[in-house]
């Protein structure tokens, strides 16, 4: 498996994610949850096959696009090491803080038809 796609399965498991300021609550920037605060993610290494991980654990079904929105400043951002799952790191090791005026926005398809149990 590819080691950014082994390390967003480990992330699902342990911290969070959500999609937001998007046209629907299955697109948007892409944000995480770690050591207690949300931040987008830096755009680096991201492609259609990692966004499709967390459309499937969003509930959002399969990624439709995905694109880099340029900020005019850098923010503050999670970046994900790709090399750290392959180094068997604990996870808090793999998501580091940054700053980048990159930021990742992927589009799923829309809710999945299996496990439709969404929170309201």
């Amino acid at each position: 498996m590819d080691p950014l796609l082994l390390l967003m399965v480990l992330l699902w498991s342990s911290e969070f994610a959500r999609l937001v300021r998007g046209a629907s609550r299955c697109a948007g920037t892409l944000e995480i949850k770690h050591l207690g605060e949300w931040r987008p993610v830096d755009m680096s290494d991201w492609t259609l096959k990692t966004s499709a991980v967390f459309c499937e654990h969003l509930d959002c079904g399969s990624a439709v696009s995905v694109e880099e929105r340029k900020e005019s400043a850098g923010r503050s951002v999670w970046m994900i090491n790709s090399d750290c799952a392959q180094s068997g790191a604990a996870l808090g090791e793999c998501v580091i803080s940054g700053s980048s005026s990159s930021i990742v926005d992927f589009t799923c398809s829309g809710e999945s038809m299996i496990g439709s149990n969404v929170p309201g």
